[in-house]
């Protein structure tokens, strides 16, 4: 009898544990994520690729709407500092979350549209994009550990969220 109270304790903490959150209980965690991807406009637009790149956890990884991976932050932000000094230098970048799904306690997706104008190389086109971030949890912060940015064709609608972004 002992045994099989002590499974069934066992069960039902673990249960307990790996239960997500009442959704009231996820306030303050979809605030600080959610204040990330105002650092994640704010940066770009001041263009300082090191307020960029500190958002990521140091292990962090970025997936380019070219296909190439820039891993860890170090990296992260030389790449995008490179591009700020050149075709980047006066752009601005408008984003507007669509999604935030918690994946565990210390796990969010966030799917967010993003509008890019002032590119050097078509200064007069909009560059509308999807980008998908991975936050964690990690020492009380959460931060981004995987991201990607995916452009949109040009014979892909706009939604309701890009028109609202271009205003």
């Amino acid at each position: 009898m002992k045994t099989a109270t002590l499974v069934t304790a066992s069960v039902l903490i673990a249960a307990l544990t790996n239960k997500p959150a009442p959704a009231e209980d996820r306030a303050a965690d979809r605030e600080q994520i959610s204040t990330v991807l105002a650092g994640v406009e704010d940066a770009w637009n001041r263009h300082d690729m090191h307020a960029w790149a500190s958002l990521f956890h140091e292990d962090g990884v970025w997936t380019l709407w070219t296909g190439d991976v820039w891993t860890g932050r170090k990296a992260i932000e030389e790449g995008h500092a490179a591009v700020h000094k050149t075709i980047f230098r006066s752009s601005i970048q408008r984003e507007r979350l669509e999604e935030m799904t918690f994946l565990g306690p210390d796990a969010a997706l966030m799917r967010y549209c993003s509008v890019l104008t002032g590119d050097e190389r078509a200064p007069d086109k909009v560059i509308r994009s999807r980008k998908v971030l991975v936050l964690t949890k990690r020492q009380g912060a959460w931060k981004i550990g995987w991201g990607q940015n995916t452009r949109l064709a040009d014979s892909v609608p706009d939604s309701h969220c890009f028109v609202a972004l271009r205003k």
